[in-house]
């Protein structure tokens, strides 16, 4: 339990160093933004991206709690000179897969969402609600990541598109389809060398992304 209590507080704090940093550039000089200057940008393919995970929101199908978990993300640029001429923005089509393991709250056998009449009176319990078990989850998410490049330092984006999904609990496997939504940016290190935060649906992720 304390150990699953450890990774979302470390990648929490990650995340708010994050967004210190790239708070911290938006003093820097009016020469280091890009955001009127379409295609200065850096000059990639494709984008890899390892992440770590935190999912604050219950699982979509069976199982309960919050989750933490890993996965990588490639996105390719097909429209590199974006949707809005005037701006400096591009477009790329991103795949990705995500595994994420949630932590249950140990109540295995559920609570009695149904009861019928039994012999002598009694009452029989034919229906539960959620398990409590834990669960692990994979996702297989394609979205449509729409790029704005405001700064030297530092991109934002937006991610709507969807997720397969197939959760879990031990005994049973149920797929499934879900719409995923996401906002995020990037801190740049080096040109083509940035820290990656997104916050979505249904999972956050903090990694490393490398425009090659």
């Amino acid at each position: 339990m304390t150990s699953q209590l450890r990774a979302p507080r470390r990648l929490a704090a990650a995340a708010l160093s994050f967004l210190a940093l790239t708070i911290g550039w938006v003093e820097v000089g009016a020469a280091q933004m890009t955001i009127r200057r379409p295609g200065d940008r850096p000059d990639y393919k494709v984008e890899l991206e390892p992440h770590l995970l935190i999912a604050p929101f219950e699982p979509l199908g069976p199982g309960v709690g919050t989750g933490v978990g890993a996965g990588f993300r490639a996105t390719i640029d097909i429209v590199p000179e974006g949707f809005i001429k005037r701006i400096n923005d591009s477009v790329g089509i991103g795949f990705g897969i995500d595994g994420i393991h949630y932590g249950g709250n140990g109540n295995f056998r559920g609570d009695c969402a149904r009861f019928e009449g039994g012999p002598a009176g009694t009452r029989i319990c034919t229906e539960v609600d959620t398990y409590g078990d834990a669960s692990n989850y994979v996702f297989g998410e394609a979205v449509m990541q729409w790029n704005f490049w405001l700064h030297r330092r530092w991109s934002v984006f937006g991610e709507p598109g969807l997720a397969f999904y197939l959760g879990d609990l031990g005994y049973r496997s149920r797929p499934g389809v879900s719409p995923v939504l996401f906002i995020g940016g990037r801190f740049h290190f080096t040109e083509n060398v940035t820290l990656t935060l997104r916050l979505g649906y249904p999972a956050f992720s903090l990694g490393v992304s490398f425009l090659l």
